[in-house]
């Protein structure tokens, strides 16, 4: 019976509450009794609701009560339940919780009952199989109750207990949902929106609070865990694989269960491995589920979701638990099987005895379905079967190792008493023997390749099948693939390294059956596909093979044998399945296996081989009858045949106009050794030899006509191949005697038949194609008039004509290189004596022999022009492609001659300057003859008649072979071909040329580019950028575009008849173009008649004053004007910018004078047209006119920068009176902009922006004419010489002033009738807009051109330290102006920052017009010093840098300036006075300005950073007062702007991230200009880091004022300020530490600090003068304690990331790398000046040590990589680690990269030749630090999976770095040379595969560290070098040893002689 007890109503204490709340209670469920506490009985007065409330306190109890009742069911029960837990969840969070302090069963106690109850309640109890309820389980109550309990458990803290059986109703919940999915999709219904949907969404959330929980289920039941996984796999399978875009949400909900059920199990595997029967169960039941979701999920792997993305990583954590776990692996890695197939095992097959054969079974069972899904995992498991295995390794060695390497770092530790980072150096070491231990051993590589080749067997028996009895094409691909996957892998991981094979030769006798099988499977595809085009799938099919050919090269190529010609078949027979566009995925595979041949072979110095077998697989194209070599007859062939040979031509012209595969064979030619390019040209002439064999078989009478057409096509393209390979190959003196000789014998090869081409018989055509062909002259004769004739003619011609152009170059250039006796001989040989003769042999020449082009062939032979003639008659009428080639190769040829004629002239010209011969004379006219005929063809229209319709041409950048930048030549793109190739040799046919046919050449290249702009194309970023490809630098050049980037090139302009013509031609364009666009705004356009510009700046008063008069009739404009035409708006525009870009340093007075007057007029036109259509044009239309007036400006703009200082001189402008220049370019401003304001809808920032241009490009026009004006007058005033010129050129001057004043004057009264109407100025932002920005932005351009013209006459020794002072009454109007001005800037610049409420207060107290008047002054508004920023100003500040008020901060910025310039003026200039607070008012708001700035979390907007550089100009001016004042009086606020300056470049460092850089550095400073350089090509800097950039630049520039001429007093306040900076401290609180160590991300430091470094270069550069030195020398030893201190907080190997911000630290913190390269340059800065400052012996050592510390972080990131170097990177348990990201997302910053080893290496070597005594004594350290920089090198080229590596050309550039070490410590031989051997010992050791990565140094990178090491063997003693040879001992190091001093000797060593 159960006992109530009564209860006090009063509550209980809120802390017991508390506490007992969180007390974690172990009781145990009990079933019953119950125990049930007595309760105190109410008080008296309790209410009727306390009484109900204690009715309450026994629901727990009545609720156990009922479930336990046998009187219910099981619905009553779940009903009573379900409610209970729907009641508790509405009230339970509010007026329960004093209600559980009383309960009679605490809730604990309940949710453990109710959860014991819910589960039993699942599972039937009626039978022992324990069957699972259906109704119970569909029942969505029961889940909530189960849900409720677990929820329950988690935040009562209490165990509750999980029945095994909960499993048995999950898998009958994802069978149901299954069987649901099915039914529903026939009827494609969504089952998200059904109402069963309530029941399955409850279950996951169940599951997810289950699994989540501490307990999770304690099961070891493998067979229910199978069968629960089976059927959940089963609905996962079916919802990826019928996935659509309407079923997302099913996706997501089935991905999400999938994965809670799944992630239990993988975590079950963990601890509880299969056994035996487990692993085979495992295989039978769940193997295949497994692989067809994994086989899904990778399908969709790029795409997938985070989802998608566990759930792949939870069946790869399973699969791998399961076949690989340690209880199983050693199996897999006993199998054995490799012994098979070495050459003398006569075992057949090797059987698997352990029950692992069962994996293998299900494999071959797998191949035999031919499941694609199960198949293409293939690859994944041998995958997962790598990682356990090198786990398992690792986990090995790390327990073998781990004693030794604490105690070797123990060592090391006792050996320094300084280290930087040591802890990053431990973590480096134990990374680095991570990686070691990572790297395979011998007997892990052949259990890994045992289990690869018991996969690959069966896949070898199934293509072997399709190879002898054919299957389908589908099978057979899918088992393809599966190799595919295999091989990727096994080559990825590297596992087959031929050195260290100990099989004895199997695993490579293993890798030859498989290519052999590949081979044949690929022959066998090309049978059957002889004759037709392939399908689809053939393609497929092919593509698989490609793919593993590919794999197989990559793994070992000596599988191929030297017979590369089958698998240059292959390839061009496979590109006949390939589609026409090279992006098709089959081309670019054989494209890439292609280049992966050369590439090869080119590293084994065997290019020639690959080479030449692609020549002969392009004649052995064509099937052959038999074996012969012969083509097959063609006689009766059907037309599938004719078809066959068309499609192989294509296949040939395909891959040979590859410009990969021409690059890669150029490439592979220009670096072979020396020695074996004589043997190239040999093996050439054999194949040259073979070709014209195979040529005459092919076009004998036997063949047929089709024969003859498709040899000659590809004996063109073979023709193309020869080129190329003798243009890249490299002469040397060394290899000049062999070439010569084999040249010889090629071009006796080729005699015979270009013999009778280059004769002067009349039938000489047809005697050439008799001798190619070996047809007699009477059939060719009878075939002559075919077109098939001509065209074989047009490519034999095409042959023997590319092989003589670059035989005859080559040959040129070993004369150039032989002896003089030598080079006479072989030049005879020639016959061009030209090219070897000298000046004394001009001079005893008397006759000459008429030796042409050809002379090399036959002598006499006929001319260059008259056998272009005998072509031309007949052979180029043709649209052809051959047609085409021909021509370009007779550009070529007529080049060529060219320049021997031009070499021929010049001689002749200097010979006859000192002879009277008249022969010389006659000779001369001749070859000018000759020139001018070939100058014709090139220039002449015949052959390329029109322009229209002409397309684009492939080139590639960075080569100096003709012959490799184009191909793909037809009729097409022949035009722009040849605008191309006569651009290109300007200076060769120009001398020849006449005046008609050069005007012809310009009219051509103005035309096809005014085409493209008349086209609309955006030209605002001239170039060909847009058409690049970047990967492989090619691009798709047309003739518009290079005829645009011609015009722009200054190369162009240096002819005299391209200056001569242009600007006429220009003109004459862009007046057309004008007129053709200004005809629908004004009824007259002529720019022909000069216009009266007084009457213009009349018409333009009147018509901005009256906007709404109109101009002209209303009827006109009505008529014609409807919207603008964009094509020619687009034509003005673009033409513009062009004039924009076109070098004008070339331009005459003329040209700027015709230009300026056309570009006014434009303006004159677009204003006028603004103001008469304001109301008529859209937005639209007019934002259009408003930006084509800006180009104008900007224009306008471009031409008076040149025209001013270089053109004009002593003249006046293009306007012949300034003062109406000036006017109209402030009138003109004006109204465009009261015009946008008109139209425009809000200030957006295209608005903003346009306007800011045509501010900044109209206040530089002022600049640039008063700065002209007045310097013309200044020395008339020096010199007191009162002038008719000096008066008109002050009156000019006075006249613009005048002008300005009363344009401000007419504002000021407009803002008093404003004040009239009780209104301020700055609530109408159109006022300020429209009028205030014109006139400021004129006031500063006007301001500083005067200031800078008396700047320039200060710089003059005479006027040095003086003062302007003139005596005129212009003068004192001048000066009263500026002091007006001066005192209304003060007053309206503090108005900017009032608030509303105040600025009404304030100007009542503000006479406007007795100030502007001069009556009265300032009124002082503000304090003069520097103070904090109140916070309505504050905000107002914020405002305008966040972006908003843009209107004022354009206004302000002019302002600023303006006002910088009057301080500079005020001491430039005697009688300018300020106000009293003129000073400190700018101070005040220029230092508020840039505070706010600084202390912003966020980075603002772009264009702050643009306006913000008037306050730093004022700023600027400001530090030249300080040197004239007194420093006692004013150094705290010298200090106060020191850490402003301080501040804001730490902002400006922050927001660069690895953008920051000191300003040496950006200036070119050394090696370190490789890291700006690379910049501009990579295109990477948008325009906010460019104008930061430039703001950045300006603070610099104010701050070097601030120090240039400073006191000692100021100058030692501002190291004082640096210190404090550079060591983390604040002057206001000294304790604040704000440089702080990181954990793995490189600490962090603050932006001051970070400027510290900044600024202390710019006083290190800068600081002049004995007692300003002083003050710095005595500092300098803090100055570099605080570098390396920072240096050692910032070091970690994450400093190279590419991550701007690294870690949590967010935006407000400087990058760590670029601190670090910061702080290193200075150390180069102070190293290097070591006359003035002195290095202790402990900061020199220090300083060696940096290089090798940081770069070991680097090399540890090359070895592990990211992701292993910190383990919080990857995702475990599920919960991510906020840190970093993924490290998938990092990536090295190689640019970064290469400076700071460019930067390291420059210390290094600056220490050695400043420092060296003291360096010698740091020699270890030295040594330590060059080997880190070398092992660095070793990384470049040789990528090892994912880790880090530098490219090739990366390494070469920091090879030449490195070398600089060596050299220079050659330099200092004297103290370093004993120690040399010891540097030259450690190249020794890595160069031959002994360092850290075992892989050596790239071939081009050591060879550009060669002649450092050289330097090193220089330096070695001779008992040095023998005791390197006695240590190496046998081996590499010692042959490398040898190799290095013969070749020392060789190129090096000198002898003696010159």
């Amino acid at each position: 019976m159960v006992k109530r007890k009564h209860i006090s109503p009063k509550k209980s204490n809120p802390s017991k509450k508390t506490k007992k709340t969180k007390k974690n209670t172990k009781t145990q469920c009990v079933d019953f009794p119950v125990e049930v506490e007595e309760i105190q009985p109410c008080d008296k007065n309790e209410t009727f609701t306390g009484i109900i409330a204690e009715e309450r306190l026994w629901k727990n109890l009545e609720l156990i009560l009922s479930l336990q009742s046998n009187e219910l069911g099981d619905k009553e029960k779940v009903e009573l339940a379900f409610s209970f837990v729907k009641a508790h969840d509405v009230g339970g969070d509010g007026t329960g919780e004093d209600e559980e302090e009383c309960q009679a069963v605490k809730i604990s106690r309940l949710v453990m009952y109710l959860s014991d109850w819910i589960q039993t309640l699942f599972v039937s109890k009626e039978q022992q199989n324990f069957q699972v309820k259906a109704d119970i389980c569909l029942d969505f109550r029961c889940w909530e109750v189960l849900r409720f309990c677990f929820k329950q458990s988690s935040i009562l803290d209490v165990s509750i207990n999980l029945s095994k059986n909960l499993l048995k109703a999950i898998a009958f919940i994802a069978e149901n949902l299954l069987s649901a999915l099915n039914e529903l999709s026939s009827l494609e219904v969504n089952i998200c929106d059904g109402q069963g949907f309530e029941v399955y969404s409850c279950v996951v959330d169940c599951i997810g609070l289950l699994f989540s929980s501490r307990n999770g289920m304690s099961n070891d039941n493998l067979d229910l865990w199978f069968s629960t996984a089976e059927p959940v796999l089963k609905l996962t399978h079916k919802v990826l694989a019928e996935s659509s875009k309407d079923s997302l949400a099913d996706d997501a909900f089935v991905l999400r269960f999938s994965c809670l059920v799944l992630e239990p199990f993988s975590k079950f595997l963990m601890t509880h491995p299969t056994k035996k029967n487990g692993f085979r169960d495992f295989l039978d039941k769940l193997f295949g589920p497994f692989l067809d979701v994994f086989g899904l999920l990778n399908l969709s792997e790029e795409k997938s979701s985070g989802l998608e993305t566990t759930l792949l990583k939870l069946i790869e954590e399973i699969l791998s638990l399961v076949l690989f776990h340690p209880a199983h692996i050693d199996g897999f890695l006993s199998l054995g099987g490799a012994e098979r197939y070495l050459p003398d095992s006569k075992e057949n097959k090797t059987v698997v005895q352990s029950y692992h054969r069962h994996f293998f079974s299900k494999f071959e069972n797998m191949l035999l379905m031919k499941n694609e899904l199960e198949l293409s995992c293939a690859g994944s498991l041998f995958r997962l079967f790598i990682n356990r295995v090198v786990k398992q390794q690792r986990d090995s060695n790390q327990l073998q190792e781990g004693i030794m390497t604490k105690a070797s770092t123990a060592g090391r530790a006792e050996e320094r008493t300084w280290k930087l980072q040591d802890t990053a150096r431990n973590d480096n070491e134990s990374s680095a023997q991570s990686h070691s231990s990572s790297s395979f051993r011998l007997e892990t590589r052949k259990s890994l390749f045992d289990f690869f080749l018991h996969l690959m067997e069966p896949i070898l028996l199934e293509i072997d099948g399709y190879i002898k009895a054919g299957s389908e094409m589908a099978d057979l691909c899918c088992v393809i693939k599966s190799a595919n996957s295999l091989l990727f892998h096994f080559a990825r991981e590297r596992i087959y390294v031929k050195t260290e094979d100990a099989s004895g030769g199997a695993c490579f006798c293993f890798f030859k059956k498989i290519f052999t099988t590949v081979v044949s499977a690929a022959s066998q595809l090309q049978n059957d596909c002889t004759y037709d085009e392939g399908s689809e799938m053939h393609a497929l099919l092919a593509k698989e093979l490609v793919t593993a050919i590919g794999y197989l090269l990559q793994i070992e190529y000596e599988v191929i044998e030297n017979d590369l010609v089958p698998l240059w078949l292959i390839i061009l027979s496979f590109l006949r399945f390939s589609s026409i566009e090279d992006d098709c995925p089959l081309t670019s595979l054989l494209l890439g296996l292609g280049c992966q041949l050369i590439n090869l072979y080119g590293d084994l110095r065997q290019v020639s081989v690959a080479v030449f077998a692609l020549c002969k697989a392009v004649r052995r194209v064509i099937p052959a009858d038999g074996g012969n070599g012969e083509m097959m007859d063609t006689g009766e062939a059907p037309r599938s045949t004719v078809f066959l040979l068309e499609r192989s031509a294509k296949s040939v012209e395909k891959l040979l106009s590859s410009q990969a595969l021409r690059l890669a064979i150029h490439r592979a030619i220009k670096v072979i050794p020396e020695g074996q390019a004589g043997g190239c040209i040999k093996s050439m002439t054999t194949d040259v030899s073979e070709a014209m064999d195979w040529i005459r078989v092919s076009c004998s009478t036997s063949g047929k006509e089709q024969d003859g057409q498709v040899a000659a096509f590809l004996a063109a393209a073979l023709s193309d191949i020869y080129s190329l390979i003798l243009d890249s190959l490299t002469v040397t003196t060394g290899n000049s005697n062999l070439v010569g000789r084999s040249m010889n014998h090629l071009v006796d090869l080729i005699r015979p038949c270009l013999a009778h081409l280059v004769s002067s018989d009349s039938d000489c055509i047809e005697n050439f194609l008799s001798a190619v062909t070996g047809k007699d002259l009477d059939i060719v004769m009878g075939e002559k008039n075919t077109e098939s004739y001509r065209k074989s003619v047009r490519l034999f011609m095409v042959f023997f004509l590319r092989i003589y152009t670059s035989s005859r170059s080559l040959y040129r250039q070993v004369i150039s290189l032989m002896p003089p006796k030598k080079s006479k001989e072989m030049a005879a040989i020639m016959g061009d004596s030209v090219a070897a003769r000298c000046g004394s042999d001009w001079v005893k020449e008397k006759s000459w022999n008429d030796e042409g082009y050809f002379s090399w062939i036959c002598q006499p032979s006929a001319s260059i022009p008259d056998i272009i003639k005998h072509i031309s008659a007949i052979y180029l009428k043709d649209d052809s492609a051959d047609c085409s080639l021909l021509i370009y190769v007779l550009y070529g040829v007529a080049l060529q001659r060219l320049v021997d004629l031009n070499r021929h002239i010049k001689s002749l010209d200097y010979v006859s300057q000192i002879s009277d011969n008249q022969a010389f004379i006659e000779h001369v006219s001749v070859l000018k003859c000759e020139g001018k005929e070939l100058s014709d063809f090139l220039l002449g229209n015949d052959i390329i008649p029109n322009l229209a319709d002409v397309g684009t041409f492939e080139t590639i950048d960075n080569t100096d072979q003709g012959v490799l930048k184009v191909s793909g030549i037809n009729r097409k793109c022949l035009p722009a071909v040849r605008l191309w190739v006569l651009s290109q040799h300007i200076d060769i046919w120009c001398p020849h040329s006449e005046k008609k046919n050069l005007k012809n050449f310009l009219s051509q290249i103005i035309g096809s580019s005014v085409t493209h702009i008349l086209n609309g194309v955006d030209m605002s970023t001239l170039g060909l950028e847009n058409n690049v490809d970047k990967g492989t630098q090619k691009k798709n050049t047309g003739l518009e575009q290079f005829s645009l980037e011609l015009l722009c090139d200054s190369v162009l302009y240096e002819h005299e008849f391209v200056r001569r013509y242009m600007a006429p031609s220009f003109s004459h364009v862009l007046t057309t173009t004008a007129e053709s666009f200004f005809k629908d705004f004004t009824e007259e356009v002529n720019f022909d008649t000069p216009p009266d510009w007084s009457e213009v700046l009349t018409l333009l008063e009147s018509s901005v004053a009256n906007l709404s008069g109109k101009l002209q009739s209303e009827a006109f404009v009505e008529a014609h004007v409807l919207q603008l035409d964009n094509r020619k708006f687009r034509a003005c525009q673009n033409l513009l910018n062009l004039l924009c870009g076109m070098p004008k340093e070339y331009m005459n007075k003329k040209s700027f004078q015709l230009y300026a007057r056309n570009v006014l007029d434009l303006e004159r036109f677009v204003v006028f047209s603004m103001l008469r259509c304001l109301n008529k044009l859209s937005p639209g239309d007019m934002q259009k006119l408003f930006s084509l007036f800006i180009t104008c400006r900007k224009t306008l703009k471009s031409i008076a920068m040149n025209s001013c200082d270089k053109v004009l001189g002593a003249t006046t402008l293009p306007l012949s009176d300034n003062s109406l220049l000036a006017s109209w370019l402030f009138k003109s401003a004006q109204a465009a902009v009261t015009c946008q304001e008109r139209f425009r809808n809000g200030f957006t920032r295209k608005s903003r922006d346009a306007l800011f241009s045509l501010l900044d490009h109209t206040s530089y026009m002022f600049l640039t004419v008063s700065k002209y004006q007045l310097s013309k007058a200044l020395p008339l005033f020096d010199e007191q010489h009162i002038s008719s010129e000096l008066s008109e050129g002050s009156g000019q001057a006075n006249l613009m002033f005048e002008s300005l004043t009363e344009q401000a004057e007419t504002l000021l009264n407009a803002l008093k009738d404003t004040f009239r109407d009780e209104k301020t100025v700055f609530e109408r932002e159109t006022l300020v807009l429209t009028k205030l920005a014109p006139i400021f932005s004129c006031f500063s351009g006007l301001l500083w051109g005067l200031a800078s013209a008396v700047s320039h006459r200060d710089t003059q020794k005479n006027h040095q330290n003086t003062k302007l002072r003139w005596k005129s009454e212009q003068f004192s109007k001048l000066c009263r102006i500026i002091h007006v001005l001066g005192n209304f800037l003060e007053v309206f610049a503090q108005c900017l920052f009032l608030s509303g409420d105040v600025q009404r207060e304030v100007q009542s107290n503000i006479k406007w017009t007795r100030l502007l008047d001069g009556t009265e002054g300032s009124n002082g508004l503000l304090c003069g010093d520097v103070v904090e920023t109140s916070n309505v100003k504050r905000k107002i500040i914020e405002s305008f840098i966040e972006g908003g008020s843009s209107e004022v901060v354009l206004a302000l910025r002019h302002l600023l300036i303006a006002s910088a310039a009057i301080l500079r003026l005020n001491l430039q200039i005697d009688g300018i006075t300020l106000s009293a607070t003129f000073v400190s008012v700018l101070t005040g708001i220029s230092s508020d300005l840039l505070s706010v700035l600084a202390d912003m979390s966020e980075a603002p907007v772009e264009f702050s950073f643009i306006w913000l550089d008037g306050a730093v100009k004022v700023l600027e001016e400001l530090g030249t007062h300080f040197s004239l004042s007194d420093p006692t009086l004013n150094r705290d606020l010298y200090s106060k702007l020191i850490e402003l300056h301080l501040k804001v470049i730490g902002k400006c460092i922050s927001l660069q991230g690895k953008e920051a850089t000191l300003e040496s550095h950006e200036t070119g400073f050394g090696a370190n200009v490789i890291h700006d350089k690379q910049v501009p090509a990579e295109n990477s800097r948008s325009h906010g880091l460019h104008w930061l950039d430039e703001l950045k630049g300006r603070l610099r520039m104010s701050f070097k004022v601030f120090i240039q001429n400073s006191s000692e007093l100021h100058l030692l306040s501002a190291i004082q300020a640096i210190e404090r900076a550079l060591v983390g401290v604040w002057e206001v609180c000294p304790a604040i530490y704000s440089i702080q160590t990181g954990n793995r991300d490189g600490g962090r430091i603050s932006e001051t600090a970070a400027a510290g470094i900044d600024c202390l270069d710019l006083i290190l550069e800068h600081a002049t003068g004995r007692k300003r030195l002083n003050v710095v020398k005595r500092h300098i030893q803090g100055f570099m304690s605080a570098l390396f201190g920072i240096m050692a907080h910032m070091q970690s190997p994450f400093v190279f990331s590419t991550n701007a911000v690294v870690g949590n630290h967010g935006p407000s913190f400087p990058d760590a790398g670029s601190v670090i390269l910061m702080c290193v340059e200075v150390l180069i800065r102070i190293a290097g000046k070591h006359a003035l400052f002195q290095m202790d012996t402990s900061h020199l050592s220090q300083s060696i040590h940096i290089p090798g510390a940081i770069f070991r972080d680097y090399l540890q990131i090359t070895r592990v990589g990211f992701s292993v170097l910190d383990g919080t990177l990857l995702h475990k348990d599920g919960q991510q680690q906020d840190l970093i990201g993924s490290s998938k997302d990092l990536k090295v910053d190689q640019k970064f990269s290469m400076s700071l080893y460019a930067a390291c290496c420059r210390l290094l070597y600056t220490a050695v030749k400043h420092h060296k005594n003291e360096t010698e004594g740091s020699i270890a350290t030295l040594q330590e630090s060059v080997s880190a920089l070398l092992h660095c090198l070793e990384t470049a080229g040789n990528k090892l999976g994912k880790c880090v590596s530098l490219e090739v050309e990366e390494g070469i550039r920091c090879a030449s770095f490195l070398r600089r070490i060596y050299e220079e410590l050659r330099q200092q031989k004297e103290v370093f040379g004993q120690h040399c051997y010891k540097f030259l010992s450690a190249y020794i050791w890595v160069s031959s595969g002994f360092g850290p990565h075992k892989t050596g140094i790239k071939r081009e990178v050591d060879e550009a560290l060669r002649p450092g090491v050289y330097a090193l063997i220089d330096s070695c003693a001779p008992n040095d070098l023998q005791y390197l040879h006695s240590v190496f001992g046998e081996g590499p190091c010692r042959n490398s040893l040898a190799t290095l001093q013969q070749d020392y000797k060789l190129n090096f060593k000198y002898g003696g002689k010159v």
